[in-house]
């Protein structure tokens, strides 16, 4: 919520948001089961993509948190033009989405990093 108030990082607010919509989206799939989920999944994985681009837009986080995040955007926006042009990939398919999770995972470290370092 830090990048909700108006100090001028209005890009990484809004992809804050659009990250919740896209986890929102996902969790509402998981009761219908993995193959099921899978409609709901492509458009969470969607827009957590574009919301790790806009939260990586502007130079508020370090860049290495940026390239983390853009990475893990790719390959989840890789993976749903996989899913929409007919491959069978499940949310834990591999190589494909699994390998954008640790990315994810390594982006979500250095935010919580850089949250806990700026209130000491």
């Amino acid at each position: 919520m830090k990048y909700q108030r108006r100090l001028g990082d209005d890009c990484v607010a809004a992809g804050f948001l659009t990250f919740l919509a896209g986890e929102s989206l996902l969790l509402a799939g998981n009761a219908a089961g993995l193959e099921a989920s899978v409609p709901s999944y492509v458009g969470g994985i969607t827009l957590w993509a574009a919301g790790l681009v806009m939260v990586s837009a502007q130079a508020t986080f370090a860049l290495w948190m940026r390239l983390t995040a853009f990475v893990a955007a790719v390959l989840f926006a890789v993976s749903v033009f996989m899913i929409l042009w007919g491959s069978p990939l499940l949310p834990t398919s591999a190589p494909l989405p699994a390998l954008g999770y640790p990315f994810l995972v390594l982006t979500f470290v250095g935010w919580i990093w850089t949250l806990l370092k700026s209130e000491h």
